[in-house]
């Protein structure tokens, strides 16, 4: 009996992409990578919706890329299928979308969510995520919104996972151990991650930002979203799409800076975010506007490991849709 295959379609304004799993006569999952499957394979098989990996009405926007949808292939005599394999392969899909964007915070995040279903796979889920452990890990410590306060003395103590781990921190860690090459015996979490990107000389990541609420940006968007909201009750009868895309229209067209503030009196590590006003596009004018600043260990790992890097590549990446939702919310694109 040959194995069984499974594919995951991600669909994307993007590109479509498919992904491989085969069943042994075991029964044993595995992952095989990326695939090209022949359109008369796939008419074979049975076609099923991949699980959500966020709810729409959490944001205002999101990247094209991550706007897709998820589809499994299963085969048409499929027989004996388990429920927790089933399950992996509804959900994988949103992660494997994840990590192809570059998407660390997003990538914990759906461990954390999804930490049953995936708890059961832990050693396809290390191989799914190494491409980008070492940033999600040092996201989501540094700069998500809520952080991992014990991972500190884990690291110290030794960390070791196995098929039912669901602690977030420790599968990106075992994901990462041989690119951070870690010497907890010589060097703190911070100083790890320091020289790990020294040694690099670059990064590529998603991080969220702290502040939000004590600048003017996010009055500029407060106002953006009434106009949006004005012009989709006036419209909606019309054309109930056209003032949703022109909102994402000009989201996407709003110009980022992140830069380092060395003379700033409260942290000289301090990195702070700048984002176009979008209220005043409206008027004409194209101005940035304070967003808020990483975090401030985010910030102090980047600004010891790149001391003479005082600007990065930036852009919003994804942004939340309430206000009190706000401050945990703003996520940006940040290359060096």
């Amino acid at each position: 009996m040959a194995n069984e295959i499974f594919y995951v379609k991600l669909e994307s304004p993007k590109a479509v992409r498919f992904f491989a799993f085969s069943r042994s006569e075991t029964g044993i999952l595995d992952y095989q990578g990326a695939a090209e499957p022949e359109s008369a394979a796939l008419s074979q098989m049975q076609c099923v919706d991949g699980s959500a990996y966020f709810t729409p009405s959490w944001y205002s926007f999101l990247p094209t890329g991550l706007q897709a949808s998820i589809n499994v292939y299963l085969p048409g005599d499929i027989k004996n299928m388990d429920a927790g394999q089933y399950s992996f392969l509804l959900h994988v899909g949103a992660l494997l979308l994840a990590v192809e964007e570059r998407d660390g915070l997003l990538v914990a995040e759906l461990l954390r969510r999804r930490s049953m279903v995936f708890a059961h796979f832990i050693p396809l889920v290390l191989h799914i995520v190494k491409p980008i452990a070492a940033e999600a890990l040092f996201v989501n410590l540094f700069g998500g919104f809520r952080g991992e306060g014990d991972f500190k003395h884990k690291y110290k103590a030794g960390i070791s996972v196995s098929t039912g781990e669901e602690d977030v921190s420790a599968i990106l860690y075992a994901a990462a151990f041989n690119d951070l090459k870690p010497q907890p015996e010589k060097e703190t979490v911070e100083e790890m991650f320091i020289r790990y990107f020294a040694n690099r000389g670059k990064f590529d990541f998603t991080i969220g930002i702290v502040g939000a609420t004590n600048h003017p940006w996010l009055d500029g968007f407060t106002k953006l979203e009434k106009v949006y909201n004005d012009a989709v009750a006036y419209g909606f009868a019309q054309n109930p799409a056209q003032a949703g895309e022109k909102c994402q229209e000009v989201l996407t067209s709003l110009a980022c800076k992140v830069q380092a503030e060395p003379y700033n009196p409260h942290d000289p590590n301090a990195i702070s975010v700048s984002l176009e006003n979008p209220d005043l596009i409206f008027r004409g004018i194209r101005a940035k506007s304070k967003a808020g600043y990483l975090r401030a260990t985010a910030a102090a790992i980047l600004r010891r490991a790149m001391p003479n890097r005082f600007s990065y590549d930036s852009c919003l990446w994804r942004l939340g849709a309430r206000a009190d939702y706000f401050e945990n919310a703003i996520v940006l694109r940040l290359k060096a």
